[in-house]
């Protein structure tokens, strides 16, 4: 492959997870904010506050990744120390918005039905870390292959 269409393809693939990233999360947040009520009957309810939740987490989701990938969707080699911050900070952000949208939406539910849906959560994590640690190995063992072989090497970023 030509270097120039490797970059536009990676171009495409980094432009294609900010979009379903922001529609997921906008998603599950919209979803999140329209439960009502659990127990004993699930009550959705969408309004204006649903549509809101929704815009607001996708335009969150939107800067995280222009954030790591900047504004011309290039994986840069290296973030600088400010980005790394910001990183860190829109991470954490992340996960304390979705833990807390997520005991929001479960506010009505009895001991014995929260003990349960946090086993199940904690199930899902921990599934999900798995999952995750198996395609951070798979993407090691491809990059290492890949300089073994001499396979087409990654130019650095442009300084912007």
């Amino acid at each position: 492959m030509k270097p120039k269409r490797s970059g536009s393809d990676e171009r495409a693939l980094i432009r294609v997870i900010k979009v379903s990233s922001a529609l997921g999360l906008g998603t599950l947040a919209a979803v999140l904010y329209s439960f009502k009520e659990v127990s004993p009957t699930l009550r959705f309810e969408i309004s204006s506050g649903t549509g809101i939740a929704f815009v607001l987490a996708a335009a969150f989701s939107w800067a995280f990744w222009r954030l790591v990938c900047g504004r011309r969707n290039d994986l840069p080699d290296r973030l600088s120390r400010p980005r790394q911050r910001w990183l860190v900070t829109f991470s954490l952000a992340l996960i304390v918005l979705t833990i807390a949208s997520f005991a929001y939406a479960l506010r009505g539910v009895t001991g014995d039905k929260a003990s349960e849906i946090a086993q199940g959560a904690a199930l899902a994590v921990v599934a999900l870390a798995a999952v995750g640690f198996v395609f951070w190995r798979v993407a090691r063992y491809f990059n290492a292959e890949s300089k073994r072989s001499g396979g087409p090497e990654r130019e650095p970023a442009e300084p912007k």
